[in-house]
């Protein structure tokens, strides 16, 4: 016995010198060893000085040539293979053609399908997938290509339709979705763009129409949608929406009541049920929700019954605590509604009426919706209008959801499920990139670029403890709003420079202005260009001009000029030139007039100051001469400047 073994096993040793007759190993369809009667694949072991190896289909047509010189018959896998390798169809036709090097795959693999057209490539180094990969379509197209890195996935693929538009297109790290994600209309506009951390939808997703227009703006957080989102119709109306289904964060206050032991937080929303024996009497939540007063807005919140209650339950607004003013619309489950207006503390109204348009069965939902169009409210319950009125204005800016037990008794309880809250917005603040939630900005002041790849100069107090940056400016001629993050701080001097990190900003074409090395002197002709009383004026670029009035500042601070140049409160940042068009300063302050009884002393931080901390940014990769502009008049330096001079705005 053990003589049949040791000859069977010199009969697979390739490097063996003793010559040995054809002998067939077969194999089922997962390369498995098999008996000869049930099998798909078979080998034929010869001798051979080229250590070449054949496999065939049963019915005899070659399956495989290889070469190796160690050949595992029991696991193939783990067989050192060496040189070419190639794979046939039962027509013949190649399917598989690739190289090993000393058992390992390496180098480009290709892979055809039963036509001979290539179905895929890929590189191999040392047995793994590193280097570009391609995927195609059987008519020839490609279906998606992008590259390995130590097996696993890294930087962007692309994913194609058939008819070789763009589907969609995502990076990767490591194997990981981790980056721009963007999928593609047959139009070639944008479908859905956003970023992936782990795979996980995070940051702002961005949904459009075929024609490019928006359709939404929804924050993820690790894949979790954010109660707020912006909404918008193919005719470019647009709303915030605040959706929420009570897991506690920043769009409601704590749950407020007298006993906190009749409330409870479960799946479904909030369970509120009260207690004679506590003398319970009512239940509240404040929701916390930006709206401006001249807006169209709308809120409904949907309730559940677990029971038949006798407890009234809906929405008070406009409630203004100080003047005592609120309005209520309520419902009850036995099957009445009421409309409640309170003024200074007077009922201006009141109305009590039947309706069978409320749910009363157990487990039965109650949509409650209140909506203000101009000066009209308009009431209704699970989608029917019940009432409208007309309202001289709103007093005050709280919402509430309220659960009332005015009888004191024992009730079952009732579930508040959910709110969503509806607030109008300009189509062009959702186009421009506005924070989902964010409705007016928290300050403004003005920067300008310090080099053409988004890095911009301004005033540390500009950006000092913003929680976001937004730069408003003009690209090829269009208004933009790009998001951005502090690159580096002087708070002694009072400057900042700050960096646009979003990937959608094109670099500029060289600065057309340099800063000075050198202080200029008194009597300067100087001008500025900046956003002043953005709210008030605008959000377009003014120019002012005056001279140097002296070389320092407060108490003979150096570091600062004195100018006559007029500013106002979002100037701050703003570049300050001389008549060649240097940039001289940095405009910073102003004096208080009431309280020093003066008129126009303003003041810039020289621009020397400003260089050191300039060296800090990176030097610019695009190359080029500088336009001159020391010939060009005043109002020919203003059209060149004021695209390179931005807004900021701070949240």
């Amino acid at each position: 016995m053990k003589k049949l073994f040791l000859i069977h096993i010199l009969l697979l040793c390739v490097s063996s010198d003793i010559y040995a007759q054809p002998d067939k190993i077969y194999y089922n369809l997962n390369w498995d060893v098999a008996d000869s009667n049930d099998y798909e694949y078979y080998i034929e072991l010869t001798k051979s000085d080229k250590n070449e190896y054949k496999s065939f289909y049963k019915t005899g047509e070659t399956r495989s040539l290889f070469y190796c010189t160690e050949f595992n018959y029991e696991a193939i896998a783990k067989s050192k293979f060496i040189s070419i390798y190639n794979e046939f169809s039962k027509n013949g036709n190649i399917t598989c053609e690739g190289n090993f090097d000393n058992g390992k795959k390496d180098g480009l693999w290709i892979y055809y399908d039963d036509d001979k057209m290539i179905k895929s490539l890929y590189h191999y180094e040392k047995d793994s997938l590193n280097g570009k990969s391609i995927i195609y379509y059987k008519n020839g197209n490609v279906s998606s290509e992008g590259d390995y890195l130590n097996g696993k996935k890294n930087g962007v693929w692309i994913y194609n339709k058939e008819n070789k538009e763009r589907n969609y297109e995502e990076t990767y790290v490591n194997g990981k979705e981790n980056g721009s994600y963007i999928s593609y209309f047959d139009n070639k506009k944008i479908y859905e763009k956003g970023i992936l951390v782990d795979g996980w939808k995070n940051g702002n997703w961005l949904t459009n129409y075929q024609d490019g227009s928006i359709k939404s703006i929804v924050k993820f957080t690790n894949g979790a949608r954010e109660p707020i989102c912006h909404v918008c119709n193919e005719y470019k109306k647009c709303k915030a929406v605040i959706s929420n289904y009570f897991i506690k964060s920043e769009i409601q206050s704590d749950w407020s009541a007298s006993d906190d032991s009749y409330f409870k937080e479960i799946k479904e929303g909030i369970e509120v049920a009260f207690s004679k024996e506590k003398n319970n009497k009512n239940f509240n939540i404040n929701l916390n929700v930006s709206w401006k007063n001249y807006d169209d807005i709308s809120l409904e919140v949907t309730f559940k019954n677990t029971d038949n209650t006798k407890m009234k339950y809906g929405i008070s607004w406009n409630e203004n605590q100080i003047e005592n003013t609120s309005n209520r619309f309520l419902i009850s489950n036995e099957g009445t509604y009421s409309i409640e207006n309170l003024e200074d503390n007077l009922y201006l109204s009141s109305k009590f009426e039947k309706t069978t348009s409320i749910n009363t069965e157990v487990g039965g939902e109650n949509v409650l919706k209140i909506t203000k169009k101009e000066d009209a409210i308009y009431y209704s319950i699970n989608g029917v209008l019940v009432e409208n009125q007309k309202l001289k204005e709103w007093e005050g800016s709280a919402f509430k959801i309220l659960i009332l037990n005015e009888e004191k008794v024992d009730s079952p309880s009732i579930i508040v499920k959910s709110f969503v809250f509806k607030d109008t917005e300009t189509y062009e603040s959702v186009e421009n990139g506005l924070e989902t939630g964010k409705f007016n900005w928290n300050g403004s002041g003005t920067g300008f670029y310090v080099n053409n790849e988004g890095f911009i100069a301004t005033n540390y107090h500009v950006i000092q403890d913003a929680s976001e940056i937004w730069v408003l400016c003009k690209q090829n001629g269009i208004k933009k709003k790009f998001k951005a993050t502090v690159f580096q701080t002087d708070k002694t001097n009072d400057l900042a420079i700050i960096k646009i990190t979003d990937s959608t900003f094109v670099p500029l074409p060289i600065l057309p202005y340099q800063l000075a090395s050198e202080t200029i002197t008194v009597g300067n002709e100087v001008f500025s260009l900046g956003y002043p009383l953005a709210d008030v004026m605008g959000e377009t670029v003014k120019f002012t001009d005056g001279k140097i009035s002296s070389l320092t500042g407060i108490n003979e601070d150096v570091t600062k000029y004195q100018v006559t140049t007029p500013i106002q409160s979002g100037n701050s940042g703003g570049p300050l030139f001389d008549d060649l068009g240097n940039v001289v300063g940095i405009i910073v302050s102003r004096l208080n007039k009431e309280k020093y009884d003066s008129e126009n002393v303003n003041y810039a931080i020289k621009s020397v100051l400003l260089k050191n901390i300039v060296d800090l940014v990176p030097v610019t990769t695009q190359k080029g001469k500088r336009k001159k502009t020391s010939s060009l008049s005043q109002v020919d330096k203003i059209k060149v400047f004021s695209d390179y001079v931005v807004m900021i705005q701070t949240f």
